[in-house]
């Protein structure tokens, strides 16, 4: 897995803004592995990739889903914005050779978070939300959680998504409510 190959060829799918957010996830996510003793060179190239079919326009993701034989949910097909993690997987195996499934499994969970949430998925879920051009609300205290306790600091990410969600009366889908009540499960219990 070559980085700046990836580099140069997301640079080129990718608009700029899009390319310095991946670019940022990476490093985020880099820091973190080493933080939480996770392979490093694994969490860079997920989280260099994890946005790699967002710039791709509905039609296109339609097509893509259609052609590699996708299983969407109910709620993906009402949620459009959704494709482009299970889409990525795709781009990730097909055009960059990733053929890690812990490295594919992180991309298709960055959006929705998993119900069951490997290391790599908390890392990359976390990255993407806390990445330097993020700005949310309650941004900062998810980024000085992400130094202390890993999954305390997905839950509040969570947690910050599903509120904001809530407020605009948008769809939340079920594997973001279970990700949240495993997560919560274990922060509570430890």
């Amino acid at each position: 897995m070559d980085l700046d190959l990836i580099k140069i060829s997301l640079k080129e799918m990718l608009g700029e803004e899009r390319f310095e957010h991946s670019v940022n996830t990476s490093k985020v996510a880099r820091k973190l592995a080493i933080k939480y003793n996770y392979d490093a060179d694994k969490a860079e190239v997920a989280g260099l990739l994890h946005d790699c079919a967002k710039d791709l326009d509905y039609k296109t993701l339609e097509k893509m889903v259609f052609e590699y034989n996708i299983e969407l949910d109910e709620i993906i097909r009402k949620i459009p914005k959704l494709l482009h993690p299970l889409v990525g997987a795709v781009i990730a195996k097909k055009e960059f050779n990733i053929q890690d499934p812990v490295i594919l499994k992180a991309i298709k969970a960055h959006s929705t978070g998993a119900a069951q949430m490997s290391l790599l998925d908390k890392i990359i879920y976390l990255s993407d939300k806390i990445e330097p051009l993020r700005n949310m609300n309650g941004v900062e205290e998810v980024r000085k959680m992400a130094e202390i306790n890993l999954d305390k600091a997905v839950l509040m990410a969570l947690n910050i998504g599903l509120l904001y969600l809530i407020s605009k009366d948008l769809l939340i889908h079920p594997i973001s409510i279970e990700a949240r009540n495993n997560i919560l499960s274990k922060v509570v219990f430890i």
